[in-house]
């Protein structure tokens, strides 16, 4: 579903009537069920956070009646009907009643929707238990348990980042047995908002001191509220779009219900908005026979202006659309707070520049180079923001054609009358399954399996929810394969079909159960049908990167046990299947029990067979569309496979520092609970499109791309060559919304789009794994590509751990590795296994239910992997601070990240030891910008050997088929010997040092 929004250029007419205020809502609703007697509050407000307030204090047992447009509240002790109480996605409900739930007559948890289950509250919990509030929370966010106590008073000191903590304190410190003392630290943002709070609080009756500053509050204890009648004032943050939206047409327009042009915080927080659209030359004035305020004229030239975002944060947005049509540039300075409310609201109004406006936002400044006079219509995203999408849908109605908004309804959150206000006027704007009605996936049915909720999708096998995604959507859209000669697109029912055929080849193949199918294939829609025909053989997938060359596949092949082998006859210039036959013909490479190579064209037609083929010794060749024309249906033998969630389902060999590769081993119960869990943390639906650059055969593409999409039952976005250009034609056209992917595919769509490409409008997330991202790249995608950056850690071993969160704060987002997924545990520890304290680096462990099966072959790697009760150690060294956000700082195994790639360091070492020329050697990252790190090889040379250049280096790893990713990228030459401590072991950390600043050498190696 979006918000479809048609420009127009006709005059708006009519007349609208402004809700009423959410934020005396809300304050008046807490303070009456503080009362105990009758209060009664005129003006009702159908804000759905304002809903939540009332069904929040209704759970403390307080009885709120609704008598035609006015709340009675009947005031009392709290008396909870329940053990939790919910706050719902209302921010301000969560942060005022935290506290004040410690006046209940019994203990209460109180909490709230997902988004604040990840929201860290510490300050404010830290600052409740200074009052003597006795509470729990066990990662310092929602839910808070709060014991029923009446809280002792104390002296307090809190950050002044948000208002709504301090109003929560204020709020409560009246009814503490003993005075209270609460000092604002730091910046003070959003001051009206607390003068509201203060003078609410003095209707009712309650008596607070603050210091002329308003950073020092003094509050008596033991005091009563007083029952109070009274009426909401309109809300001027609603009204706002309706003065914009008459402000960019030439309009004849009155908003009833608005008796002032100014005001004060007493009248609204927001009130400053008025002075501030009357100093940009919006004509208003006061109609008293219409009981409002009336925009009428011809046409006006908006002024630019500077505005100070510390108290107007939620402002921003709409004057952010204002200063796109004003003469002049708009200059919104302090913006850093408005990038923590419902979105990263500064980086989200850049979305304008899609259409034609020019933003740019720098450190804390937000500019707008207005003037403006023709937008286009575009797809934009609202990032489930309700102040982001009523702005850019008052920027849209004065667009050339349509635009699109996602999440259509967050409007309701605070405005929910705003549709009907803006069709009143004459805007035509409409909530449109845009989606579903494109041929796109619809919502799972209640006859479908949940699979947000991980126990229920760990109960399904893959082949089974492809079938089922078949039978119900047999014409949706399942898989494209994006190719610079045009895209191949299957339905459901297609991927479907040709993996039942694929796994009768399978079956003619003699397959059986839990034997390893091996296939060295691109990013193409066979490498998805190949896996779910493995799967429903319940044979094991075991993909081998196609970088990889002769050395590599062939101990893959061999430590595998594959008797099967699919891959391409050629692939960007490299002749696979020539590779195999030449391996199998020598007979001087062991390639294991291999009976069977199926060879895939590189293009449409049949696949080129290598010459060596015919004397491949006992090894038979199979063309792959003659293969498949040779294999009858036979639904019987398939009848007899039927999968299983227990199934080994993956063998995926990762690099590690035991000189070899190892083969990870996983089932199908836990890949699927691991997409299932990174579905319910982001909140993707079946309206979402996956976007998969990672390679397939890296667990990254596999299971975060493939699985995924197959489980969520969306379309997936394949592309096999990586070039940034086709991928932002791919994302535009397909609308993809989702992608987890290296730092450096991030890099190389914000560089290209910087270059002068079009942005996609619809990619909401960017998960980043593999390397940190950079803060600059994190802050350039948002503003570029209109994305949100998460930072992640996971790996083939355990899936995904840990995952930062769309509503996350901006640096937890992107310059953390995210928190802990549920279900999970993590920990730091020292050397003697002591548990760290937060922020204190150590030793990082992990428990999970999507831990691996073990290493194929090597028990005794697996039970070195593990800690004696049953933690698995990753190998790297990491902090988890005190609101429970991981970062990795280092790797005690000894593996260069280049760019999400990790390089064997010991296998190269070891190749380059046996050099001739080589005295000593040791391989270290070398920082780069794009990548991460690249390897930079350290070499003593023999006194009397020959010398060795970095092109005759790289000559040699060839000569010895490794894969070009793996060869250093910098030869270093070191005249003495390597650093060493006192017993031989040589300091990387020490060459680390020496490399930093170094640059890669010019040569053949591999890019991405």
């Amino acid at each position: 579903m979006h918000l479809l929004v048609k420009g127009t250029r006709q005059p708006l007419t009519g007349e609208v009537l402004v809700p009423n205020s959410k934020y005396h809502a809300h304050r008046a609703l807490i303070l009456a069920s503080l009362a105990e007697g009758t209060s009664v509050i005129r003006g009702l407000s159908d804000a759905r956070h304002v809903q939540y307030t009332v069904q929040l204090l209704r759970g403390l047992g307080t009885r709120i009646d609704v008598d035609g447009d006015s709340f009675v509240v009947h005031g009392g002790p709290y008396r909870p009907r329940r053990s939790s109480v919910s706050a719902g996605s209302s921010g301000t409900t969560l942060y005022f009643m935290i506290g004040l739930a410690s006046l209940a007559e019994r203990s209460v948890a109180v909490t709230g929707q997902k988004y604040f289950k990840r929201r860290p509250v510490s300050p404010l919990l830290d600052a409740l238990r200074t009052m003597g509030v006795e509470l729990e929370s066990a990662d310092g966010c929602p839910p808070v348990h709060v014991t029923a106590k009446r809280p002792t008073g104390g002296h307090v000191r809190i950050a002044g980042t948000l208002s709504q903590w301090i109003s929560g304190l204020i709020l409560l410190a009246p009814f503490a047995t003993g005075p209270s003392v609460i000092e604002v630290e730091g910046e003070l943002n959003e001051q009206p908002y607390l003068e509201l709070t203060v003078a609410m609080m003095r209707q009712f009756g309650l008596a607070v001191t603050v210091s002329e500053d308003w950073r020092r509050f003094e509050i008596e204890g033991g005091q009563r509220a007083t029952p109070t009648d009274l009426t909401l004032p309109p809300d001027i943050g609603s009204a706002a779009f309706g003065i914009a939206a008459a402000a960019l047409h030439p309009s004849d327009v009155l908003l009833r219900g608005m008796h002032k042009l100014h005001g004060g915080p007493a009248d609204h927080p927001e009130a400053h908005f008025l002075d501030l659209a009357q100093a940009m030359g919006i004509p208003m004035e006061l109609d008293a026979d219409g009981d409002g305020v009336r925009i009428r004229h011809d046409g006006v030239d908006l002024k630019g202006i500077e505005v100070d975002c510390r108290d107007v944060p939620d402002m921003l947005p709409i004057l952010s659309t204002l200063g796109t049509f004003a003469q002049g540039e708009t200059v919104f300075h302090n913006v850093a707070h408005t990038r923590l409310k419902e979105s990263d609201r500064a980086a989200a109004m850049l979305q304008l520049n899609a259409m034609g406006g020019e933003l740019e936002l720098t450190g804390e400044t937000l500019r707008v180079n207005g003037g403006t006079q023709r937008l286009v219509g575009a797809k934009l995203s609202s990032f489930n923001d309700h102040r982001v999408l009523m702005s850019l849908a008052v920027a849209a109605s004065r667009a050339s054609g349509c635009t699109t908004l996602t999440y259509p309804n967050a409007y309701r959150i605070s405005y929910p009358t705003f549709l009907e206000a803006m069709n009143t006027l004459g805007i035509p704007m409409t909530v449109e399954g845009g989606r579903r009605a494109e041929g796109r996936t619809p919502q799972p049915s209640r006859t479908e399996p949940d699979v947000s909720r991980p126990d229920e999708a760990a109960r399904h096998t893959l082949p089974g929810l492809v079938a089922r995604r078949a039978a119900a959507d047999p014409d949706g859209t399942a898989l494209v394969d994006v190719r610079s000669n045009g895209s191949t697109t299957l339905t459901w029912r297609q991927l479907h079909e040709r993996s039942e055929h694929i796994a009768g080849l399978l079956l003619r193949l003699g397959v059986q159960p839990g034997e390893a199918v091996a296939f060295q294939l691109p990013n193409r829609w066979e490498f998805t049908a190949i896996a779910l025909a493995c799967l429903r053989v319940r044979a094991l997938c075991c993909p081998i990167m196609p970088i990889f060359r002769e050395r590599e596949a062939a101990f893959m092949l061999r430590r595998s046990g594959a008797r099967v082998l699919l891959l391409p006859d050629e692939f960007r210039g490299r002749r696979h299947a020539a590779e195999i036959a030449a391996l199998v013909a020598e007979g001087t490479t062991d390639t294991g029990k291999l009976e069977h190579v199926v060879v895939l064209p590189a293009t449409e037609g049949p696949a080129g067979l290598p010459d060596a083929a015919a004397s491949a010794g006992t090894v038979t060749w199979h063309d792959w569309e003659a293969a498949l024309a040779a294999t009858p249906r036979d639904d019987d033998a398939l009848a007899a496979r039927v999968p299983s969630p227990q199934d080994l389902t993956q063998l995926l060999f990762t690099s590690g520092t035991t000189g070899e590769p190892k083969g990870v081993l996983q089932r199908s119960e836990s890949l699927t609970r691991a997409v299932s869990m990174e579905i319910r943390h982001l909140g993707l639906t079946g309206a979402d499109t996956i976007w998969i650059p990672s390679p397939l055969a890296h667990q990254t593409g596999f299971l975060y791309g493939m699985w995924l999409a197959l489980v969520l039952g969306v379309p997936q976005i394949v592309q096999a060559e990586w070039n940034a250009s086709l991928a932002l034609r791919s994302l535009r056209e397909h609308r993809a919304t989702f992608v987890q992917a290296a730092t450096p595919f991030l890099m190389d769509l914000v560089r290209a789009v910087e270059d002068g490409e079009r942005a996609p409008q619809d990619l909401r997330i960017f998960v980043a794994t593999g390397a940190t991202v950079p803060r600059g790249l994190a802050e350039r995608a948002g503003r570029v590509l209109g994305t949100t950056v998460l930072g992640a850690f996971g790996s083939t071993e355990t899936c995904l751990a840990a995952l930062a969160a769309p509503g996350d704060e901006p640096a937890q987002r992107w310059g953390t590795d995210g928190r802990v997924l549920a279900g999970v545990r993590i920990r730091v520890r020292d050397d003697a296994g002591a548990e760290l304290p937060p922020g204190t680096e150590g030793n990082f462990e992990i428990l999970t239910p999507t831990i691996f099966d073990g290493y194929l072959e090597r028990p005794d790697l697996t039970a070195d992997a593990f800690t004696d009760d049953g933690w698995y150690r990753t190998g790297d060294l990491a902090t988890i601070d005190a609101s429970g956000f991981l970062r990795i700082t280092g790797r005690v195994k000894d593996v260069i990240n280049r760019g999400g790639e990790k390089i064997p360091v010991a296998e190269v070492e070891q190749l380059l030891y046996d050099h001739p020329a080589v005295a000593d050697v040791a391989i270290v990252a070398m920082p780069d910008e794009r990548l991460g790190e690249r390897a930079c090889a350290f070499v003593v040379l023999e006194p009397e050997g020959a010398g060795l250049g970095f092109e005759e280096m790289q000559k040699y790893l060839d000569s010895h088929q490794v894969a070009k990713q793996y060869w250093p990228e910098r030869l270093e030459i070191v005249a003495d010997a390597l650093p060493r401590n006192e017993v031989g072991k040589i300091q990387k950390f020490v060459l680390r040092e020496r490399a930093r600043g170094l640059r890669p050498q010019r040569g053949e190696g591999a890019d991405k």
